[in-house]
């Protein structure tokens, strides 16, 4: 009996780190335009959820890059902090006719934390 419950433990666990790793940033934002099909959506809720205030520069830069998203830092700001805008072209069935939606993050770092995090959903046509 206690090696069914064992196995029954590490099932549970296995599961629920399954969903864990399933649920990243652009899985949460395609689930939104699943629902929505606005042109412009603003995701600042979704990537805030992903993107904490306070998190590292670094993490945030490898976790971006890990989920396909191109990074353009801006230059440093007067109050000496820095913009990096993060941006996934979304490609479906007819993104080679020049369909596409675009997600783009920007991300404010302030000593190299998070400071603010936002996000844009747009749908881009010919």
């Amino acid at each position: 009996m206690p090696t069914l419950a064992a196995g029954f433990l590490t099932l549970i666990l296995a599961l629920f780190q399954g969903a864990a790793m399933a649920s990243n940033l652009v899985t949460d934002i395609e689930r939104i335009r699943q629902t929505d099909k606005s042109d412009q959506i603003d995701i600042s809720t979704t990537v805030q959820s992903h993107i904490a205030a306070g998190t590292g520069r670094k993490d945030v830069e490898r976790r971006l890059q890990q989920q396909g998203f191109t990074l353009h830092e801006q230059p440093e700001a007067a109050d000496k902090t820095r913009t990096l805008i993060a941006v996934r072209k979304e490609k479906g069935l007819i993104a080679s006719l020049g369909f596409h939606d675009e997600i783009r993050v920007v991300i404010i770092f302030d000593n190299d934390k998070v400071k603010h995090a936002s996000g844009l959903l747009i749908y881009r046509a010919l």
